[in-house]
């Protein structure tokens, strides 16, 4: 008997198996009654009837007969037998069952395995032959839709159907034998899986194929929308055991210690938000409020998740203390701002009557604007330090790189605060497509009004130079940057863009909104909604570029501006045009050099910006205090009153700026170094650390850990910026230098911070030797000498 798929004309059909679909036209012989008549009827071979014999033994009388006679038989194609063909662990029981479970039997050749199970679970709608993948996001999507559908399913699989789902679930995982337990075929194990991914299990229950898994997957790519609510409740009760398993004098280094596990995780940026806001919950709670201290609040309040609303429900809690005085060097200046000073004046702008707090911010920011005003000149224009906002603008002018496409976005206004904000919304609406490379903050130019700075970030020169800088860009590039117009053309104008292209895009938002009359609640309310607008058009601007393209998305600002009100009790100057904290002559003098205007004296609330030091056409006198200048009507009246979010002068959020970038497929953070030393053994030495990133990347250098066997862990904490393509070294005090043998099992390693908040953790080589008079020998003899 022969099998065949085409078969002959003049063959009798057999079908040993008995699960064959019988030709269109034929009928089925499943008795041996019933192959009797068929057969008297036959009088040559000439005269094939049209049926299908069933059974073996039918079939092998059918075929003896039928051969005797001079015919030609064939043999049809099992089903059962082909399927168990492509999944061997089924049994032919097994095998016929999943048949009759198809709701619609296959009268053709039989499909695909994937097919299969498409009709017979047809909720799932993402069943298919991804046969040896290897491409690692098709794996990684398959496995969160995978883990999505299962983890909903009430009914575990029917036994027939197992041994089908494993090879099929299988075959996704063929090339990642890492992503294994990401393809489970029960619901139990589906919701383990799923809720290590997004990151809101107990750790203690991931399994280490598990933990495997979601290294090898990093973040879950599908919105987590539907899980928030789980999470926050699984957040909440890991707090609740966390916090009542300690003392209270150690809750907040227990939430503190919860805290950076959660920020060791890939997370979406919604389920660290709500493991922020589970934490903030239970630190109101009375039970835990021993854990809020200003070493817990000022680490919650630094993460990028963290809202201004948190915020400021954190600083209920715990005050910020009051901020040193400014550092005198640029890179501590820079730090002090954003992490001392921003959040003790965010938490005093909201104090309404709270003169102590208002005098401490006028004290700090006049001694900032002194500092910054002092220092400018020398060590912020023209040096090779990323200090200065012109540095990065300088970068953003080169030419992209071939295969990527660069979209700069001047926000009009938008100060450090809203910069992160706005970074936030971007990141939470791009569907993953991309992630953030730096958020630097960095000096920008004075006076701090659109006039005097746009056109000057614009073309990475000073106001003067401005013009000069736009002729030489447009003559040496063949592929000139694109000014986009306008929110609406933004998409359409990246979706015709060309590979290495940069498209500038200056919307006049935020600082249109904060110009608008009303109360400085509504207008704070107001300018978020425009954040959200402007980070919706970046990302379908993101969203037209072919996804085989790479896209750099960089946002920066013109100048900051004041966190809260400003009295109008700067008198005008003749012959200037007041406007906000700064004055300026509408038509600047053409003879060179200017000089100083008549009454142009420094005093304790205005100070002036010297043309040929600022690089500025003109002489402009700023604020120095908090106060802004009157207004002046045509008839020449003047107006005081209160100047709602104004800018213009030198204090630290009108000048401390942000150059945030974003960028597709964002390569790992590589690093490497060692720790090399020598000293007496036992005694305390110095080591040195050597750190260098080998990726575009920068981080934090956080921690260092240093394990000396019998001896207590090492760890010191640092905050010290490791950029991209960059070494550093430090010095490291070791209390207890080890001898010989400690040293060589002596383990070091470091932990680095992301701009994304992510923790990083790399092992280091050691090279540490000590300096003993005698060294110890492996030769016994050595002890008879």
């Amino acid at each position: 008997m022969s099998k065949s798929s085409s078969l002959p004309i003049k063959a009798l059909l057999l079908d040993p198996s008995g699960d064959a679909p019988a030709p269109e036209g034929y009928s089925v012989i499943d008795t041996d009654v019933a192959w009797l008549k068929a057969a008297a009827k036959v009088k040559t071979t000439d005269n094939v009837p049209k049926v299908v014999v069933r059974g073996v033994e039918r079939c092998n009388w059918a075929y003896i007969w039928w051969q005797a006679l001079g015919g030609q038989t064939a043999t049809l194609i099992s089903p059962s037998v082909q399927l168990r063909e492509r999944c061997p662990s089924l049994t032919e029981q097994q095998a016929r069952k999943v048949l009759s479970d198809l709701p619609i039997p296959f009268t053709t050749k039989l499909p695909p395995l994937w097919e299969i199970l498409k009709n017979l679970y047809p909720s799932f709608s993402h069943w298919n032959g991804l046969l040896a993948q290897t491409d690692v996001t098709l794996v990684r999507n398959q496995a969160s839709y995978w883990l999505s559908w299962l983890s909903t399913q009430s009914t575990q699989f029917p036994e027939q159907h197992l041994p089908v789902i494993k090879k099929v679930v299988a075959d996704w995982h063929e090339s990642f034998p890492d992503a294994a337990a990401f393809f489970p075929t029960n619901s139990a194990q589906a919701k383990a899986a799923l809720t290590a991914w997004i990151g809101y299990e107990n750790p203690m229950t991931s399994s280490p194929a598990l933990k495997s898994a979601i290294s090898w997957a990093t973040q879950f790519p599908l919105p987590v929308t539907n899980w928030i609510t789980a999470a926050r409740n699984a957040f909440l009760q890991q707090l609740v055991t966390t916090l009542s398993g300690v003392t209270k004098d150690k809750q907040d280094e227990a939430a503190l210690a919860w805290w950076q596990l959660q920020i060791s995780k890939a997370h979406h940026p919604e389920i660290r938000q709500t493991a922020l806001q589970a934490l903030v919950q239970q630190l109101h709670s009375p039970i835990f409020s021993h854990a809020a201290t200003e070493l817990l609040i000022s680490q919650l309040e630094r993460s990028h998740v963290a809202t201004p609303a948190l915020v400021a429900t954190l600083r209920q809690l715990v005050p910020p203390p009051v901020p040193p005085p400014v550092p005198s060097e640029p890179s501590g200046a820079l730090q002090w701002v954003t992490q001392q000073y921003l959040p003790y004046r965010l938490w005093q702008a909201s104090q309404k009557n709270n003169d102590k707090a208002r005098a401490e911010v006028q004290r700090l920011s006049e001694a900032f604007s002194d500092w910054f005003l002092e220092t400018y000149p020398i060590k912020l224009v023209g040096t090779p330090a990323p200090y200065q906002q012109q540095f990065w603008a300088a970068r953003a002018l080169k030419k992209p790189a071939s295969n990527e496409i660069v979209l700069w976005v001047i926000a009009d206004g938008l100060g450090w605060d809203d910069a992160l904000t706005l970074q936030k919304l971007v990141l939470s609406q791009a569907a993953g497509r991309l992630s953030l490379i730096a958020a630097t903050p960095c000096f920008g130019l004075v006076p701090t009004i659109t006039s005097h700075t746009k056109r000057a970030v614009r073309w990475g020169v000073p106001l003067e130079y401005t013009q000069k800088a736009k002729e030489d860009y447009f003559n040496q590039l063949p592929m000139p940057p694109v000014d986009v117009r306008g929110i609406d053309n933004l998409a359409e104008a990246v979706h015709v863009a060309q590979a290495g292209q940069l498209l500038v895009w200056l919307p006049p938002e935020p600082d249109s909104i904060y110009h608008n009359p009303g109360n400085a609640q509504t207008i704070r309310n107001n300018a978020v909604a425009s954040l959200t607008g402007i980070a919706l058009s970046i990302c379908e601007a993101v969203a037209a570029v072919p996804i085989h393209t790479e896209v750099r998305v960089i946002i920066t600002t013109d100048h900051g501006r004041l966190l809260s009100e400003s009295p109008r009790t700067l008198d005008p100057i003749s012959g200037f045009t007041g406007h906000g904290r700064a004055a300026y002559r509408a038509s600047p003098p053409h003879k060179k050099p200017i000089p100083r205007p008549d009454k142009a004296i420094d005093t304790d609330t205005v100070r002036w910006l010297d043309p040929d030091r600022f690089k500025l056409p003109d002489w402009v006198a700023i604020a120095r205090s908090d106060a802004s200048f009157k207004i002046v009507s045509h008839t020449g009246s003047m107006r005081g009153g209160t100047d709602i979010f104004p800018h213009g002068g030198a204090w630290p959020e009108e000048v401390v700026v942000p150059w945030i970038e974003l960028q597709s497929n964002l390569e790992p953070l590589m690093i490497g170094g060692f720790l090399s030393g020598e000293s007496r053994s036992y005694r305390q030495g110095k080591a040195e650390l050597h750190l260098n990133n080998s990726s575009s990347r920068p981080a934090r250098l956080r921690k260092v850990k240093v394990q000396i066997p019998r001896v207590d862990d090492l760890e010191i904490e640092f905050d010290e910026l490791l950029p991209g393509t960059i070494g550093i070294s430090k010095s490291i005090e070791i209390p207890r230098w080890p001898d010989t043998a400690q040293a060589e099992k002596t383990v070091a390693q470091v932990t680095l911070e992301t701009p994304d908040g992510e923790l990083h953790t790399f092992n280091l080589n050691t090279n540490l030797r000590n300096t003993d008079l005698r060294q110890s020998s492996t030769n016994p003899l050595d002890d008879l000498f």
